[in-house]
């Protein structure tokens, strides 16, 4: 009971924050810190590779935030979060989430496949300058949609490389 009711008003609080989402300005500048979240960790060692095989980023500039699901025998690193780390209204319980939201990343990736309510207010609160993930998870959240409807991440990377050499971003 308890779940439902937090989670009906973190999504209450999402969808009023989504309508009047602030405009991060975008300063001109290469990107040189880059924030990634992902649903699923087993992809963090191939997702790294990528951006720094493909793209011009380098392995110690890539901040990872991988969500998984909750449990009282795993130890709490900065590089993982659970969704009983966010709290009522979408508030951020841990440090380290706070931390991540915080912190200005010249370039946000979000890497789910599916609509994710706690992903999604992460990659809404973070004070990243650009903002990029798949269309068909919630478009209103990214500066930079890329419509895949296989959720390829090599597509998205290849399309993100397309478009951050267009605004002379790297």
């Amino acid at each position: 009971m308890i779940g439902k009711l937090k989670q009906k008003s973190i999504e209450k609080y999402y969808n009023k924050l989504i309508e009047r989402k602030p405009i991060v300005n975008s300063k001109n500048g290469k990107v040189k810190s880059i924030a990634v979240i992902l649903d699923n960790e087993s992809l963090v060692n191939v997702i790294q590779a990528n951006l720094t095989n493909k793209l011009p980023f380098k392995k110690e500039d890539i901040t990872f935030l991988v969500q998984r699901e909750f449990s009282k025998k795993q130890e709490i690193t900065p590089m993982f979060f659970t969704e009983e780390e966010l709290g009522y209204k979408a508030s951020l319980k841990s440090d380290n989430l706070k931390n991540f939201v915080k912190k200005e990343y010249d370039l946000l990736i979000n890497y789910t496949k599916s609509s994710n309510l706690y992903t999604n207010v992460i990659t809404l609160q973070s004070q990243a300058k650009l903002k990029v993930g798949f269309a068909e998870v919630d478009d209103r959240l990214y500066d930079l949609v890329v419509a895949d409807t296989t959720f390829n991440e090599a597509i998205l990377n290849q399309e993100l490389k397309k478009y951050l050499t267009i605004l002379n971003k790297i």
